[in-house]
């Protein structure tokens, strides 16, 4: 991490020169060693390296943007934010490695799970019910099994990824399409709360930047640079979901996905990349499976409160499943009586076992 306020400003000027972008930065990285020497670099070295003409050599000549720079710099001192770039240790080998890596990412949290096997669970914001048992059941038990779970903090799959792994007390990484300041969605800062002191946030936009649809195409970048896998959930034909994936496959990665219904449109994406040739996933294992060769996995395990059921909680646990099942169906399985089954699903639903759905319809969360 970088905590000398003069280099973070070295870098934020070099960004802010025109003419440059992503790739000129690093290049110019690459060449000089720090922002620092690159504007101490003489015009004839500026113009000896490949794509760098006269009106790159000026613009550098002229220095970043100052006034947004003393901005970030304030900002950056009010928060708790770090500040990571390409050329620090911490930097994760996997996002460095691939063709376009942020020439530095804010962050906020415990960066050392980006050093843990990763994977990218990532789906549609407009989820079914069968997205949101599938996104909880995939998170939390790769969470159980060590891996951290990477997702992009977006409203539907994402938001479900994070929370999931959090509540199986595993560890997570969401990647922002926004500054690290703006929460986006606003409704999860209670998991922003939580993530950055059982994971962290990153972001490669300043502080202060809003979400724009432009943005998230570069953030899903990211997302699947961090991971050794990308598992998509529930996606239709134009989900932002497909683009992490196409990205994956760029970067060399892995790339899951779950089926769903033929007839549902949220499920067009995902069976339409497992016709071309992604990995089918129903469960944990099948990912687990593909990566036991590249890491070292732990079996996931069963959570601490089925352990912990009397009998008959265990016996009716066991006739749930990831599809919802309306009481009276649940009753006759169960074979108690109405009012002793309700007593043991509210039971079930307070220790986060079980979700009531409308209709008294429930599903099992693990």
């Amino acid at each position: 991490m970088i905590s000398d306020s003069r280099k973070i400003r070295d870098w934020l000027k070099l960004y802010t020169v025109p003419h440059i972008g992503i790739i000129g930065c690093l290049r110019l990285i690459r060449q000089f060693g720090s922002p620092a020497e690159v504007f101490k670099a003489s015009k004839d070295q500026l113009l000896a390296l490949e794509n760098v003409g006269p009106k790159v050599v000026e613009a550098i000549g002229r220095g970043g943007d100052e006034a947004l720079c003393d901005r970030q710099q304030k900002l950056f001192e009010q928060g708790s934010f770090k500040f990571m770039t390409v050329s620090c240790p911490e930097y994760p080998d996997k996002l460095k490695n691939i063709y376009d890596p942020p020439p530095f990412l804010y962050l906020e949290g415990d960066e050392s799970c980006l050093f843990e096997p990763t994977i990218a669970i990532v789906g549609s914001r407009s989820l079914s019910v069968y997205g949101k048992r599938m996104a909880e059941k995939l998170a939390s038990e790769l969470a159980q099994a060590g891996l951290t779970i990477v997702s992009g903090f977006a409203r539907g799959i994402d938001s479900i990824a994070h929370r999931a792994a959090l509540e199986a007390g595993g560890k997570t990484a969401a990647v922002f399409g926004s500054g690290l300041d703006v929460i986006y969605p606003p409704e999860n800062k209670a998991i922003y709360r939580n993530l950055v002191l059982n994971g962290c946030a990153l972001s490669e936009f300043f502080l202060g930047v809003h979400p724009d649809r432009h943005h998230f195409p570069r953030r899903n970048r990211i997302i699947s640079g961090l991971s050794l896998g990308v598992i998509v959930v529930e996606a239709g034909e134009k989900s932002g979901a497909l683009l992490t994936a196409e990205h994956a496959l760029e970067q060399g990665r892995e790339v899951f996905a779950v089926p769903g219904n033929i007839t549902s449109k949220t499920s067009s994406g995902t069976n339409r990349i497992i016709k071309e040739g992604a990995k089918l996933v129903t469960c944990a294992e099948d990912v687990l499976e593909e990566l036991k060769f590249i890491i070292p996995i732990k079996k996931s395990r069963e959570p601490e409160q089925v352990a912990e059921l009397s009998d008959d909680r265990r016996q009716v646990y066991d006739l749930l499943s990831d599809e919802p099942q309306h009481i009276d169906k649940i009753v006759k399985k169960a074979n108690i009586s109405v009012s002793q089954t309700l007593e043991i699903m509210l039971d079930l639903e307070l220790t986060g076992l079980v979700e009531q759905l409308s209709g008294k319809m429930f599903v099992k969360r693990f």
